[in-house]
């Protein structure tokens, strides 16, 4: 009678037994390196489809997918390389995906509090701050703000689409007029963020994100997302500022310095149109053309 604990030699036996045949096929018409993709495709298709025929029904499709991840990993990894005995290697590998993973959320984090602690004379006399988003979150708990309830409302939907808020206190009253998206490097996630961005410049917000590397904003696919263009109608954010990744600026992305005084310059400048007539900090606003307020 089948188990669970049988699934997982399952799962390897045939992911390993797929990809060894067809790695050898493979090899016949194309280099190593295309005869390993073709032949990882195929071993996770047809483990998939056998665990689906085989173990539907005592083992989920989460644990499937998880299971066969694990394998797939392990064979791309190929520990016994570095003399790890065929029993550990499952463990070792999930410490180090656990470790790679602790240092992405790490690094993410520290790069938001490096922004936050910007601290400059042009922001000190706007008297302007980049904010947490955990610190949003307590000002809005203690009614600190003197946004309209609008905002408030959509402030609080939005939760953790962005990674810090651009505010400003004027007389005492302090309000956010922007929201940032802050990462070291944001391609995986790039798709799912320009919506989100959206919906902060369609509520009149300046919508900005920074990056460590901005590398992939060398592609027209990337570069259309956040300028508009192919397959984007308008532009994905005010603003795209990468202190890494490319050479020179494009249109709305902005290669800036490690103390991203470009970036401040253009808060101050969104913070100006805020307060003079928000209704132009439409998606169509841009920072370079407003020099004069």
């Amino acid at each position: 009678m089948k188990t669970n604990s049988d699934y997982f030699a399952f799962c390897k036996s045939t992911y390993t037994r797929t990809w060894n045949e067809a790695y050898l096929i493979e090899c016949q018409v194309k280099n190593s390196q295309s005869a390993k993709l073709a032949a990882q495709r195929k071993a996770i298709d047809t483990t998939l489809v056998e665990s689906l025929l085989h173990y539907a029904d005592i083992v989920s499709e989460d644990e499937i997918w998880k299971n066969i991840a694990l394998v797939h990993k392990l064979n791309v990894a190929n520990l016994s390389d570095f003399h790890i005995s065929e029993a550990e290697q499952a463990s070792v590998l999930e410490r180090c995906l656990s470790a790679h993973q602790s240092w992405i959320k790490s690094s993410g984090h520290s790069f938001e509090r490096y922004i936050a602690s910007i601290d400059n004379d042009e922001l000190q006399n706007n008297e302007i701050r980049f904010i947490l988003q955990s610190d949003l979150t307590k000002m809005i708990k203690e009614g600190s703000l003197t946004n309209t309830s609008d905002d408030i409302r959509g402030l609080n939907s939005w939760g953790k689409d962005f990674d810090l808020y651009a505010i400003q206190a004027i007389h005492g009253d302090i309000h956010v007029f922007g929201c940032i998206q802050s990462k070291t490097s944001i391609r995986d996630r790039v798709g799912r963020d320009v919506n989100f961005s959206k919906n902060a410049m369609e509520g009149l917000f300046w919508s900005v994100a920074v990056t460590l590397d901005g590398s992939f904003l060398n592609m027209d696919e990337f570069k259309h997302m956040v300028n508009g263009g192919g397959s984007y109608p308008v532009n994905g954010w005010h603003g795209m500022y990468a202190m890494a990744g490319i050479s020179e600026s494009n249109g709305r992305i902005y290669k800036v310095n490690d103390t991203l005084d470009l970036f401040v310059t253009h808060a101050v400048r969104a913070a100006k149109q805020f307060i003079a007539d928000r209704r132009m900090l439409t998606p169509s606003w841009s920072a370079e053309g407003q020099t004069a307020l």
